[in-house]
């Protein structure tokens, strides 16, 4: 199981407020945007224009040390893709990159819960490589491969 670790034990919400990116009341609003939407708290943060993609990657890598990647740049194979729901890969915001041995390689937009990671692993088989990228990243990705 892919494990994903903190460099800081303090939450996302915390992170962005004491950077002075935002107020308490943004984060306890966008709380609220993410119960009643079910996305991430990242997505919901974006799509309200509290913080840009940019930012938010900048915050993330601080955060938890996982790489930036631009999947745009890559030639993914049509098979990787294939093996998700396009469903599944927005609503989570990851697409695979690449697929070496046992080992899967996904750039994700934002973090993924724990259950969500082992899912990804249980249906691949495939322990996983991680990488962060930004939302509009994976929409360009999943637009231009028809998904």
């Amino acid at each position: 199981m892919v494990a994903i670790n903190r460099l800081t034990r303090k939450k996302l919400g915390e992170l962005l407020v004491e950077q002075g990116l935002l107020s308490e009341a943004q984060v306890q609003d966008a709380l609220r945007l993410q119960h009643q939407s079910g996305k991430l708290f990242g997505e919901c943060l974006i799509e309200n224009k509290l913080i840009t993609e940019d930012k938010m990657v900048s915050v993330l890598i601080g955060q938890f040390g996982i790489p930036y990647i631009k999947p745009t740049q890559y030639k993914i194979p049509k098979e990787l893709l294939e093996i998700f729901e396009p469903q599944m890969m927005r609503r989570y915001q990851f697409v695979p990159l690449d697929s070496m041995g046992s080992v899967l390689v996904i750039a994700i937009a934002g973090m993924l819960s724990e259950d969500i990671l082992k899912e990804i692993e249980t249906q691949t088989g495939c322990t996983l490589q991680v990488f962060l990228t930004r939302m509009s990243e994976i929409s360009q990705v999943l637009a231009s491969n028809k998904l």
